[in-house]
């Protein structure tokens, strides 16, 4: 979704959410030395057709681009991984989804899921209108 514009008014507003609903939404950040390198946004709530089941959904997640594909751009990623995990099983969600809709170093971003105990269980598919 790399063509739709950054909006800064969008992510205020999905960080006073955050703050403002610790129990449903979280934002993490994760840091090299002093610098911040990397950020998760995610929630939890019950599924759309289904009651009495909490899951967590990854919305968001970005290293900076000059790290990605470094040990220190791995660690980050992981590390916001495991700390969107704690947060979800802290507040009683069954699953953590992780979707991948800007197919951006798709291999990537498979391999490090993996390695962070996610299961492939599907796809997104997009269709120009």
């Amino acid at each position: 979704m790399g063509y739709i514009p950054f909006s800064e008014q969008k992510v205020r507003k999905i960080v006073e959410q955050a703050v403002k609903r610790p129990d449903r939404f979280a934002i993490m950040l994760a840091y090299l030395g002093e610098r911040p390198v990397g950020l998760l946004y995610c929630g939890v709530g019950e599924y759309h057709i289904g009651e009495n089941v909490l899951l967590a959904t990854i919305y968001n997640i970005n290293v900076l681009r000059e790290i990605r594909a470094s040990i220190g751009g791995g660690r980050a990623a992981l590390g916001l991984l495991r700390g969107a995990s704690m947060w979800a099983k802290a507040r009683g969600a069954q699953d953590l989804l992780l979707h991948a809709t800007s197919d951006v170093e798709l291999p990537r971003l498979h391999k490090l899921s993996k390695k962070a105990g996610f299961k492939f269980i599907g796809g997104s598919y997009v269709k120009k209108i």
